[in-house]
């Protein structure tokens, strides 16, 4: 067995946690933010991820939510809340001219979100052909 193919079960639940959160596929339940975190940090913990790879993964997926439209409002609201914790990390973790650069971008990014107003359900609805 390789040593990828005995990551992937741990990293794809990692995945489809933060796919769970993308898609706000559970709106009303922000402890999967904080289970999503914590799975995260025992990835590192064991050396399965990279820090900053999961410090940066988790806060463009927050990012990502928080600007997308058509997800509940409270649910964007929760994941920009959130994304203070991955920030933070990646502050202490900016060793090389690199990661000072993609830093300088995500805090670049944090501070011009525009946010635009959720859909409402009408909206959504919209173009369904099933109606």
């Amino acid at each position: 067995m390789s040593f990828r193919s005995r990551n992937a079960p741990c990293l794809d639940c990692w995945y489809w946690q933060g796919f769970r959160i993308r898609c706000a596929l559970l709106p009303d339940e922000p402890r999967l933010l904080d289970a999503h975190w914590a799975q995260g940090l025992q990835l590192v913990e064991h050396g399965r991820i990279a820090p900053w790879r999961m410090a940066a993964t988790t806060l463009n997926l927050l990012l990502d939510s928080a600007c997308d439209p058509a997800l509940p409002w409270h649910w964007r609201a929760i994941c920009l809340d959130q994304s203070y914790r991955s920030l933070q990390i990646l502050q202490g973790l900016a060793d090389r001219r690199e990661q000072h650069q993609t830093l300088n971008r995500l805090r670049n990014r944090l501070a011009t979100l525009r946010l635009q107003p959720s859909l409402s359900t009408a909206e959504l609805a919209e173009g369904n052909p099933y109606e």
